[in-house]
């Protein structure tokens, strides 16, 4: 087998691709011969050694992928050679609430993650995935697809005839388009660009508000909804303050990512007297990703590839993501495998 591996530390000097034995399952587990992996966010930080002392080399990155199982340990029943499955971003957590130690069991760090030709994992661990996919769309759900998924449909999930308000144009954000119009929900998209606007338009948002044409973007949100249900917050320190302007009273921010700080001040007035919910999502379980998947395959959903590089290329996924030089989701095809 083969596999990209953060050698002695990260960053470009350090990732490598490898040569290593093809493992064998034991009791309990299986082989999947990987076949498409997909970058998120969070692979830049590990790149750039930023996601803390538990994350350390050697390790094989990224967390999203598919593959086709090859071989099976002792044990292992309801899941057999041939099935198609992608590993769980969270490999401890089955459903219910978080287990104390949830950061111990990510893919692409602590744990070694999909960027390999051959990968072993609990049979417990993996999750079929829709036939109707094309493998670089189906390696999307883990982390991208299910983070979206959590957003909308816990604590409550969303309603027909809501209003949902996302952030940005990255998978997580066009991902949770799709979810939210397939439940019946009006979705206000902010963006950075007239092109993306029209992509994300073409995707079905009702209304999509240029940042870089309307500086003050929460005024706008504002006046025409006069507060959204639901906003899912995928900027960070930058756009927070805003995003809760956005909000209807009772309504409630979800709080996904941090791409432009970690530091926020907010003014709790406008918290506390409209009496608003801030919630965060960190992916989700097992459970949910089965729950997402049957929501995809009953909706004929197809989330958005926007490039998809060669396994030796591994790297130039990672400059693109950097560089934000591709509408939808960057993935990289691993072996051959089902493209259409």
């Amino acid at each position: 087998m083969q596999a990209w591996t953060f050698t002695t530390g990260f960053g470009f000097g350090n990732l490598a691709l490898q040569d290593r034995p093809t493992p064998r399952p034991g009791p309990g587990e299986l082989l999947l011969e990987m076949r498409a992996a997909s970058l998120n966010y969070r692979d830049l930080v590990v790149l750039r050694g930023q996601h803390g002392r538990a994350v350390q080399p050697p390790l094989i990155p990224l967390s999203d992928g598919v593959g086709v199982v090859t071989d099976t340990g002792p044990g292992v029943t309801g899941i057999a050679p041939g099935d198609r499955v992608c590993p769980a971003f969270f490999q401890n957590w089955d459903g219910g609430d978080p287990p104390a130690d949830l950061d111990s069991g990510r893919l692409g760090g602590p744990l070694d993650g999909v960027l390999a030709t051959h990968r072993v994992f609990p049979a417990a661990g993996v999750v079929p995935v829709p036939d109707h996919l094309t493998d670089a769309e189906a390696a999307t759900l883990p982390c991208a697809g299910l983070t979206a998924w959590s957003a909308l449909m816990a604590a409550p999930p969303v309603r027909p005839g809501e209003t949902v308000l996302i952030l940005g144009t990255g998978g997580v954000a066009l991902m949770a388009v799709l979810l939210a119009k397939a439940a019946g929900a009006a979705v206000i998209v902010t963006t950075s660009s007239p092109d993306k606007a029209a992509r994300i338009a073409a995707l079905g948002a009702d209304y999509v508000v240029d940042r870089g044409a309307t500086p003050d973007w929460a005024a706008e949100v504002r006046a025409a909804t006069g507060g959204v249900d639901r906003v899912l917050e995928l900027g960070g320190a930058a756009t927070l303050p805003d995003a809760i302007r956005c909000t209807r009273t009772g309504g409630q921010v979800i709080l996904i990512g941090n791409v432009t700080g970690n530091r926020a001040e907010l003014f709790l007035p406008a918290i506390l007297t409209r009496q608003l919910t801030l919630r965060s999502v960190t992916v989700g379980s097992k459970q949910g990703f089965a729950a997402m998947a049957r929501a995809i395959a009953q909706h004929g959903l197809r989330p958005v590839v926007g490039r998809v590089y060669p396994f030796t290329e591994a790297p130039e996924a990672f400059r693109a993501m950097e560089a934000q030089a591709v509408f939808g989701n960057i993935c990289i095809g691993i072996g051959t495998g089902r493209t259409a």
